[in-house]
């Protein structure tokens, strides 16, 4: 996702939908008819949220194929939105649970059971989709795809148009037996609160999901100047000029190689379980090596890992600079694949491959060939 959008969805989710979500669960246990006493409950809910919102205070995006200096103010949105977004939460829940406990009984439009569940269930639906781009978000999978945020707005406003239907059939009936009908201003201000949070919810979305990826920058911003920066072509890349031949033999090439998957691993740091409903390691993938044949005839070994993580932007550098402090360089970068090659006459493994996928951080190294 282009970085710039990344920021701003990640704002609109933390700063506006999270505070208003509390205000559609108040409304929902409003409509439920709980007693006032069990309001302290609501608060203690909300309470819960402030607590794993400080948790994931510590969840940090930065951009995936760029350098920090590439946008000075990245990540402003995330901070902010997360800072007002947490007051937010405090205001709009104990504003709401004031205002229902400390009122006077007011009359109110009564709803039949079946129109009365099927308004909770479009607030209730409501404060779930406002919620879920921050907790998405603090589950460190970035900003939230639309084919799952927009199937709970479409829900909401489902529920809300069923029962606008009802009711309206509700006050022909009471209109045709010459009954008096109690009406108020709900239906208009639940179908407007439904439409602007929606729009709001599902319209950012359309800019992409995910998280942010520098190669989808069109412009870099140094020092408050924008200057356009081409991607090089393989033979322009600008980086290290590697070494194609190495010192070792066979049975240290094979070593070595074997040596690099395992500190792979271990430069890659703790993994996460992505199987698990909840946060959870998982544990470090098998080093296997496969030896195969070169082109003239000569042997190498090669082997791959996937190390599964739910934040691929903070995996992979630590992997790429445990692989320079080891004597390798990036040379080339394509799709989104870093080719990382020796610049080292003492290496083993002539060629790595460090590319994403949907279950993780993708490794693919080959060693160099050598007689059999």
């Amino acid at each position: 996702m282009d970085p710039d959008a990344f920021d701003g969805v990640a704002a609109i989710g933390l700063l506006l939908l999270l505070p208003v979500s509390v205000l559609f669960a108040a409304a929902a246990l409003r409509r439920l008819g709980i007693p006032r006493w069990a309001w302290a409950l609501y608060l203690l809910g909300v309470a819960g949220v402030l607590v794993l919102l400080h948790l994931a205070g510590s969840v940090w995006y930065t951009i995936i194929g760029a350098q920090p200096d590439i946008l000075p103010w990245w990540g402003f949105g995330q901070i902010v939105g997360l800072a007002l977004g947490r007051i937010g939460v405090v205001v709009n829940a104990v504003a709401a649970a004031a205002w229902i406990v400390l009122r006077k009984p007011a009359s109110a439009e009564p709803l039949p059971r079946r129109e009365t569940f099927l308004v909770v269930s479009t607030y209730g639906t409501m404060a779930v989709g406002c919620a879920l781009p921050a907790a998405w978000w603090g589950l460190g999978l970035g900003v939230v795809p639309l084919s799952v945020e927009a199937p709970v707005v479409v829900a909401g406003a489902g529920f809300l148009a069923t029962a606008l239907v009802l009711r309206g059939r509700r006050a022909r009936t009471a209109a045709d037996d010459g009954r008096p009908s109690q009406t108020g201003t709900w239906p208009v201000d639940a179908a407007v609160s439904v439409w602007l949070v929606g729009a709001l919810a599902v319209g950012p979305l359309f800019t992409g999901s995910g998280l942010p990826d520098g190669s989808l920058l069109e412009e870099h911003r140094v020092d408050g100047r924008s200057t356009q920066h081409p991607v090089p072509s393989p033979e322009d890349w600008p980086g290290p000029t590697p070494t194609t031949t190495t010192s070792l033999d066979a049975a240290s090439i094979e070593s070595g190689t074997r040596t690099m998957l395992e500190d792979t691993i271990r430069w890659a740091g703790p993994l996460d379980d992505l199987g698990s409903p909840t946060p959870a390691r998982a544990d470090p993938p098998a080093v296997v090596l496969v030896e195969e044949a070169c082109e003239d005839g000569r042997g190498r070994w090669s082997g791959s890992l996937v190390l599964p993580t739910t934040r691929p932007q903070d995996l992979a550098p630590r992997v790429l600079a445990g692989w320079e402090a080891a004597g390798y360089a990036a040379v080339d970068r394509a799709m989104g694949v870093d080719l990382v090659m020796p610049v080292r006459g003492d290496a083993a493994v002539a060629r790595m491959r460090l590319g994403g996928g949907a279950d993780g951080v993708h490794v693919d190294v080959e060693s160099f060939c050598v007689d059999r």
